[in-house]
């Protein structure tokens, strides 16, 4: 009896623990199961969203490329804030220009899903900088079905920003399109020198910051730095560059003693060779009529001479003359005052005090004739106990661009001693032969240009006869006659009248042209930035660049300036990021 008791107790409690097994069992298979398929849910959900992460990120790419096309086919557009027209036409499946659209493509297969991105909205904006963008909306839906057949959508909404900044080219104190050269003890660069071809340095001369040089098949340069002498140019240390540099000269990095008081782009006491550089866009000045929001005033003597575009006679009065829509300023008792971008459309003779924030565009040549110098310049103490008061005071400095689609001459090419100086530097083998815009056919530059700026540009020049009375000449226009790339519309008589006594010493402005700076200075200060396909300088003694770093693109005090200087590609930014939707 004991032992069967015993045996009917014990197997309902066996039967018991199975079945409480069992059940744990059979829970913990279902948790799993839930467990699984849920992380199947959200491991799919994860990839859905790289998914769509990649398909922004291609779209992006795909949308800049394409950009790019158009804007190397029509940079000579790009000087004006309608750079980003190209955005203006969209669809939820396209974007750009007739001709130059980025079609967006229908559903397609990424890692496995079906990946959209469509174009929700394109809106034209300014930067923090002051700089013109195009910010995108793009919109992408990913969907696809977890390991257990759950079907999976993630949406990611992403703001691209495109934008056209002021050309990277001005972030440098000298830059040249062509064969860079800074030779002679003489020379000194206070900022990035560079160049889109090969550069040869002298030992002798200081450079206080950085130089490049870039592979450019088109010149057959290799990128290479030639250091003639003892193999490396000399640099400043930061004390003798405090003590010596002067006030125009960029500031430093850190600015004082502080070394928490950091100034970006800035002279950090260190100076580099970087050779094997990429080229740097440098646009052309096309179609300044259609390209330049020319709606800025110039004066002189308190009288407006353009109010937007010139479209007066030349200096010689002359209706329709060779030199009708040339313009002499001469600032030199009272100064000239700019107020935003002006057009003219023939030739500049320019000399004296400016004053204001604004750009000169010339149709042809700029001829400076003698020191042009800022009323109000700007000033970097070195070292800075207060960078913050530096970046207000200097904001409303005066700031000028000279940019001419033909060339920048400095001093008096009339002189014979002028061209025997400059000869060799302006014509080939020196200057290479290279394409052109066709824009400047109007002033003699064929597609491709063979180099030799004393030819003949197949235009005209001011002739005059000249008359004594009592002792007194004066001269009457008498016709034309042809005329040299460096030489003026206006002729040789107007440049003789103006020319300063004693050789040029001092140039504030940002210069920029479409072919050459050439000429003659003395011992010579340019401050502000110097941009050029060819560079022909031949200066007395001494020459000095000093970067004006209200240029600079991250520059502590760079800003949007009232300038509108020739623009490029900028490096898209992301503006914001949200999902909009997780739907399992």
């Amino acid at each position: 009896m004991k032992l069967r008791s015993q045996s009917g107790f014990v197997l309902p409690v066996m039967l018991s623990c199975f079945l409480v097994v069992a059940i744990i069992a059979a829970g913990m298979l279902s948790y799993v199961s839930y467990g699984t398929r849920v992380a199947g849910i959200y491991m799919t959900a994860s990839k859905s969203r790289l998914t769509a992460q990649t398909a922004l990120d291609t779209t992006g790419s795909s949308i800049l490329n394409s950009f790019s096309v158009y804007y190397d086919a029509q940079k000579k557009y790009f000087m004006s804030k309608t750079a980003l027209d190209w955005f203006n036409t969209y669809t939820a499946s396209s974007i750009g220009t007739s001709g130059y659209l980025c079609s967006l493509p229908a559903t397609s297969a990424i890692n496995g899903c079906d990946a959209a991105v469509t174009i929700a909205n394109v809106v034209q904006s300014t930067t923090s900088q002051g700089d013109t963008c195009a910010n995108v909306t793009l919109v992408a839906t990913v969907s696809t079905s977890s390991p257990h057949g759950v079907p999976v959508t993630r949406k990611v909404e992403e703001v691209i920003c495109f934008s056209m900044p002021r050309g990277s080219v001005f972030d440098h104190a000298y830059f040249v399109n062509n064969y860079g050269w800074f030779q002679g003890s003489g020379v000194t660069a206070n900022g990035n020198i560079r160049s889109n071809g090969d550069m040869y340095l002298d030992s002798l001369s200081y450079v206080n910051g950085d130089a490049y040089a870039a592979f450019n098949l088109a010149l057959g340069a290799t990128g290479i730095i030639t250091v003639d002498g003892w193999g490396t140019t000399r640099n400043m240390g930061i004390s003798t560059y405090w003590s010596s540099s002067g006030t125009w000269a960029r500031p430093t990095n850190p600015t004082s003693s502080d070394t928490s008081d950091t100034w970006a782009m800035g002279y950090d006491g260190t100076s580099s060779l970087k050779q094997y550089q990429d080229i740097l866009d440098m646009p052309y000045l096309g179609d300044l009529s259609t390209t330049i929001e020319a709606t800025g005033t110039l004066r002189q003597n308190g009288t407006v001479l353009v109010d937007g575009t010139y479209s007066g006679n030349g200096p010689s009065g002359v209706s329709g003359g060779a030199d009708a829509g040339c313009l002499v300023l001469d600032g030199t008792s009272r100064p000239i005052v700019i107020d935003g971008s002006v057009i003219v459309p023939g030739d500049v003779v320019i000399k004296g005090t400016i004053s204001g924030q604004g750009v000169i565009y010339a149709g042809r040549n700029i001829h400076i004739v003698g020191n042009v110098t800022y009323r109000n310049a700007p000033s970097w103490p070195k070292p800075d106990a207060n960078p913050a008061t530096t970046v207000r005071q200097n904001a409303s400095a005066d700031l000028v661009g000279l940019c001419a689609k033909g060339n920048i001459v400095l001093g008096n090419y009339t002189d014979s001693s002028w061209l025997s100086s400059v000869r060799n530097y302006i014509t080939p083998p020196f200057v290479t032969a290279y394409a052109c815009d066709d824009s400047d056919a109007s002033i003699g530059y064929s597609s491709t240009f063979a180099g030799n700026y004393t030819a003949n540009d197949g235009g005209q020049k001011i002739t005059y006869t000249s008359k004594t009375v009592r002792g007194v000449t004066t001269y009457t226009a008498s016709g034309s006659t042809s005329r040299r790339y460096y030489e003026s519309a206006v002729g040789d008589q107007i440049i003789k009248n103006n020319i300063q006594s004693g050789s040029i010493s001092e140039i504030d402005a940002v210069l920029y042209n479409n072919h050459a700076v050439m000429g003659t200075v003395g011992q010579c200060l340019f401050n502000g930035s110097m941009v050029c396909r060819n560079e022909a300088i031949i200066y007395s003694s001494s020459v000095r660049f000093n970067w004006d770093s209200r240029l600079g693109s991250s520059s502590r005090d760079g800003k949007n300036f009232l300038i509108t200087l020739p623009r490029s590609i900028g490096i898209p930014s992301l503006v914001s990021w949200r999902e909009l939707a997780l739907c399992d």
